[in-house]
């Protein structure tokens, strides 16, 4: 009877062991963790763009294809359009099952992702965060970036005229901002205050808030 209970509890330790096992294996641990942070914040500051791309999964980069070039290159050039101080924090996490729901109605995992990256920083007043869905390929983490949808490629495609109508006015309008707004408001981003920039073009513009966000954008990338 005692052999039978000890080898009750034996399989039933195993068992155990073998839940821990999978659970660990579900996110990096806190090394593996700081060691892609590192990596993948340092080629957002220099903007290079393959050295990001190499952090992703292969099934992500296949999505890139010469028909889908175009959604991609946007995508990535507004990801390294801000840079990120070297005081950023960073947390792994499960994967958020609500949010990856509301993501699949745009884009599509080509791996389910198991965890989650969540890079946060902070200059000044304004804030930021890169959220990367992770996934273990091969015993290599790579960023499990969703593809998207053919849905999702067409508005894209039919917003283009649109959108680019609409970044030249706001470039209109931030190129004929006029000292001492001006000097005011650079010098504003410069103290990482865009927030306050944008409510001071508001009250001074009378601009809609989206307006003044998106011409206070032109503005810094301008003053950069």
């Amino acid at each position: 009877m005692k052999r039978a209970i000890r080898c009750i509890v034996g399989v039933c330790v195993l068992v155990v062991l073998a839940g821990l096992r999978a659970h660990a294996q579900d996110q990096p641990s806190p090394a593996e963790a700081k060691a892609f942070a590192t990596q993948y914040v340092a080629a957002m500051n220099a903007k290079d763009i393959p050295r990001l791309l190499s952090f992703f999964d292969p099934k992500s980069v296949a999505c890139i294809t010469p028909d889908t070039k175009d959604y991609y290159d946007g995508a990535m050039k507004v990801s390294v359009r801000e840079s990120v101080p070297g005081n950023y924090t960073f947390t792994v996490m499960a994967v958020n099952e609500g949010n990856l729901k509301a993501i699949e109605s745009m884009a599509r995992f080509p791996v389910k992702p198991t965890s989650e990256l969540h890079i946060d920083y902070q200059q000044g007043d304004d804030a930021g965060s890169v959220v990367l869905w992770l996934a273990r390929e091969n015993g290599r983490w790579f960023a499990d970036q969703p593809c998207a949808t053919e849905q999702t490629l067409k508005q894209f495609r039919d917003g283009a005229a649109a959108r680019k109508e609409a970044q030249a006015r706001y470039k209109s309008l931030a190129d004929g901002i006029k000292d001492p707004l001006r000097s005011e408001l650079i010098a504003m981003l410069g103290k990482h205050e865009t927030g306050q920039a944008i409510d001071r073009y508001h009250q001074a513009s009378g601009q809609d808030m989206r307006t003044s966000m998106l011409v206070i954008n032109e503005l810094k990338a301008e003053a950069k």
